[in-house]
């Protein structure tokens, strides 16, 4: 049976009570209502929404959450598509639980991805011959609008871009607020970045230049944000500012809006050769190019390629801003260590905190809240990497669950609760996911536990020849699990940033296809889970940083992982009978580690606590 058919009328209300269902039914068929008529105004059949934003952000400020808007469903991933008649929604299986709960089935149907094709598009394959999509072409990227164009041709159909989106046409119908964000703008300094915005421009020019192209347009954040040293607070957890960039060899313009930005902000960037104009600005300036232009098709917009004149030159490969972010240099790389040190003092603080004060009646969202804490206790601390995720019991088991007030468990000693949160430092980016028991767990949680942890260690202690990609380690953290028959429906690990989003490619690892080999430098999450719907959830997550080993042979240079993370696991939970020797001697190394570098920096009864914990194998 699978896991989503054992879902009880109990889980429903994980989400939303019964009071809660009823207000947003009413809600959701007045936003459906609404859009569906400005879709028969225009001649629409079928409306998508996706919840990616004009710059393909996978988090998006709450003006911009519009797939959100008219479907309930809050996850981070997934499209929405609304025909007249009815409406579906597609997302991964890191979702499904969630999707089910939030979406009321009187309006959505739920479409569960299955693979790396879109199910969406297959849905279409099936039901849309003749008929009109429309999309707003911000938010759709150029290689997706052409896979799109295709289907619907070949449908005898016809694909419609807007240039407004429809979605908040409905809002301002409703009278909702479309305001954007204004939070003010840093200039980060080169002793957390390492290279100045001159250097990165030098660098980017000529990168254009061996591309033989003049120009290259930006729209993803986190890489605007890299590229001039800029951070800023437009979108929860995400240090961006909403902006767009245009680089040649003769200008770099950062467009965005300029009241964010101080006097002494704007005087540092334009130093270096950067103007600061106005977001509205942008497409005008697109619009004046006469020559040649790089965008990236899997992230530019096709509003972008738009604006651009057709008989300039377009060059569509991937930003080479993607590679050179991901391959941190050693000032990021200290400055990475140095936030995990920090953040495993918060972290070794709060597990000491809910072992001794659970009994007091402790939920999920105050456990969250008190984590949160320690990390304001830290230097350099800018806010949160994303929304924890704090789940006990059966709340643990969604993936991507968020505690709400009607949903929150108080948490006790009588099964698994996990916590999974990370932070936000000028230095560098956390996540860390631990499961914990506090009482006496049983033989087949520890044995749950513990395939989970052996997964986890044997991709730590991975060493691979270079050109190897995520999807060929991946198998190593899910081997212990496909023995017993188990698996679980995510990636195992993501890319991640320095000071910049908790999410960042292009380095993976997981079953899907990667498009480049994991290099030296780069940041990737180890995170296997197991969950058992209704009753807990297991995930045991540590940052590992890819580095070279002393071994290079004919076959070429070898690589491994450094544990960023300095956390012990959750030692009650250990089977040490299915342990092997190697597991156990780095179990020990690992634990030795945590004693050198974290335990000088605590005292007291939290210094006592780590010291039991720091047990040998």
């Amino acid at each position: 049976m699978g896991i989503l058919n054992k879902i009880s009328t109990a889980v429903k209300k994980v989400f939303v009570s019964e009071s809660e269902l009823a207000k947003a039914s009413k809600s959701i068929e007045l936003r459906l209502a609404t859009l569906r008529e400005i879709m028969q105004q225009n001649g629409i059949d079928f409306y998508l929404v996706p919840s990616i934003d004009a710059h393909n952000s996978e988090y998006v400020p709450n003006c911009w959450q519009r797939r959100a808007w008219i479907s309930d469903f809050t996850g981070s991933a997934g499209e929405a598509l609304i025909g007249l008649d009815n409406a579906l929604l597609s997302t991964d299986g890191r979702y499904f639980i969630q999707a089910v709960a939030e979406l009321d089935s009187n309006y959505f149907e739920l479409l569960k991805q299955q693979g790396f094709v879109s199910e969406v598009e297959l849905w279409l394959a099936k039901h849309a011959q003749g008929k009109t999509l429309a999309i707003d072409a911000q938010v759709v990227g150029i290689a997706r609008f052409n896979q799109l164009s295709k289907l619907m041709d070949s449908l005898g159909g016809k694909l419609i871009k807007l240039s407004d989106n429809l979605v908040d046409q409905a809002k301002l119908q409703l009278n909702e607020d479309l305001s954007l964000p204004n939070a003010p703008a840093i200039k980060l300094d080169i002793k957390y970045t390492g290279e100045c915005v001159a250097d990165k421009l030098i660098w980017l020019r000529n990168e254009l230049n061996h591309h033989k192209t003049n120009y290259i347009a930006l729209n993803a954040l986190d890489e605007i944000a890299w590229l001039f040293n800029i951070r800023g607070n437009d979108i929860d957890f995400n240090p961006y500012v909403i902006s767009y960039a245009l680089i040649s060899d003769n200008i770099a313009v950062l467009y965005a809006d300029i009241s964010k930005f101080s006097a002494a902000v704007i005087a540092e960037l334009s130093g270096v050769g950067v103007d600061v104009k106005s977001y509205a600005d942008f497409k005008h300036d697109l619009g004046a190019i006469s020559t040649s232009i790089l965008l990236d098709d899997k992230v530019a917009s096709q509003w972008m390629l738009d604006a651009v004149k057709d008989e300039v030159h377009k060059l569509f490969i991937s930003s080479p801003i993607v590679l050179r972010k991901s391959r941190k240099n050693a000032t990021e790389i200290n400055g990475m260590r140095n936030s995990h040190i920090k953040d495993a003092v918060a972290m070794v603080s709060f597990l000491h905190w809910i072992e001794n004060n659970w009994q007091s009646g402790i939920d999920e969202i105050s456990s969250a809240d008190k984590l949160e804490s320690f990390r304001y206790q830290q230097e350099g601390i800018y806010g949160l990497s994303f929304a924890s995720i704090s789940g006990f019991a059966g709340n643990g088991a969604i993936i991507h669950y968020r505690a709400s007030e009607s949903t929150k468990k108080v948490i006790d000693d009588s099964t698994l609760y996990l916590i999974d949160s990370g932070g936000q430092y000028l230095d560098g980016t956390t996540d860390i996911t631990r499961t914990l028991h506090l009482g006496n767990p049983t033989a087949i949680q520890k044995l749950h536990y513990t395939l989970v942890l052996k997964g986890h260690l044997a991709l730590t202690r991975a060493k691979f020849v270079e050109g190897t990609k995520g999807e060929h380690l991946d198998a190593l953290a899910r081997m212990p699990l496909w023995e017993r028959g188990l698996n679980y429906r995510h990636g195992t690990g993501h890319g991640v940033g320095c000071f910049l989003g908790v999410h960042e490619g292009p380095q993976k690892i997981s079953q899907a296809p990667s498009t480049v080999s994991l290099q030296e430098g780069m940041i990737v999450s180890n995170e296997p889970g197991l969950y058992i719907a209704n009753e807990y959830g297991i995930r045991i997550e540590n940052l590992l940083l890819v580095k070279q080993t002393d071994i290079e042979s004919e076959y070429g240079r070898f690589y491994e992982f450094e544990d960023l993370t300095l956390v012990p696991y959750c030692n009650k939970l250990i089977d040490e009978t299915i342990l092997s020797d190697l597991d156990k001697q780095q179990l020990n190394y690992y634990y030795a580690t945590i004693r050198n570098v974290v335990m000088p920096l605590l005292s007291g009864e939290v210094c006592s606590w780590l010291d039991k914990e720091l047990k040998q194998f």
